[in-house]
């Protein structure tokens, strides 16, 4: 039987641990060829790429510093060369999942800590997808899915504008470039997550019982159920859907 994705090459950005590593696991179980993207993690995103392999999928570590404005273009050399060239620079699916937080009130918020984040956030997933376009274009189909946040649609809380404001404009930027792309056959969507029990916020942490108040079924929720919602979307027959996001909050936004 073939699996939904095979053939195709699928890049997953902050994919080493996470979020990121649940998407990479899942895709590659569709079948896809997964380029497993790491920041500062080399040991984990090769340990990833290991146990995909082992799994029977396919999988290579590539590194990139995307908060630079230099990240994005150092990123796809490294998708050219991916697999031995096996693409010839082809990118399938897009998964902008790197991102970062920094939580401060408006007077104590510091222009590094705004930059960071927009850069990170915002800069480097328009970058990235605008060269992923560019390959797509052509090919009849192609699939950039971002990862934003169900804070990209409400700010519950005090400092929390600057993360939020990335976050929303992840939301205006996936609709844009819907209508830019969706002739082409390639669609934008987003995939909206509420609290993810993650190393960065686990469920057991000091804000959990906080969080999970704010969401309707009383927990958190697993990294594999973000992946699901990817690769719903990655799928050849979500075609028909295109500059939405899909949020995966257990009713946070309800």
């Amino acid at each position: 039987m073939t699996l939904p994705l095979e053939g195709k090459l699928a890049l997953v950005t902050g994919a080493s641990r996470g979020i990121g590593a649940a998407i990479a696991r899942r895709l590659a179980r569709e079948g896809a060829a997964v380029l497993v993207h790491y920041g500062a993690s080399r040991d984990r995103a090769d340990a990833l790429v290991q146990e995909i392999v082992q799994a029977g999928g396919k999988a290579e570590a590539v590194g990139a510093d995307l908060t630079g404005a230099d990240g994005p273009a150092q990123l796809f050399s490294q998708v050219d060369a991916a697999f031995e060239g096996a693409f010839g620079g082809r990118l399938d699916v897009l998964v902008n999942n790197a991102g970062t937080g920094a939580f401060a009130s408006l007077t104590d918020t510091t222009d590094e800590q705004f930059d960071a984040q927009f850069n990170l956030n915002v800069r480097a997933v328009f970058q990235l997808s605008r060269e992923a376009a560019r390959r797509m274009t052509g090919t009849g189909w192609g699939r950039i899915i971002n990862i934003g946040s169900a804070l990209g649609e409400g700010v519950p809380m005090p400092a929390m504008a600057i993360y939020c404001a990335t976050k929303f404009a992840i939301n205006g930027l996936t609709r844009g470039w819907s209508r830019d792309l969706g002739a082409t056959g390639i669609t934008v969507n987003s995939v909206q997550p509420g609290p993810i029990d993650t190393e960065l916020n686990p469920a057991d942490g000091p804000m959990a019982e906080i969080q999970k108040k704010f969401t309707s079924v009383g927990r958190y929720g697993k990294p594999e159920e973000v992946a699901a919602a990817v690769a719903f979307l990655a799928h050849p027959e979500s075609a028909y859907i295109n500059g939405e996001n899909l949020t995966v909050d257990g009713g946070w936004n309800a």
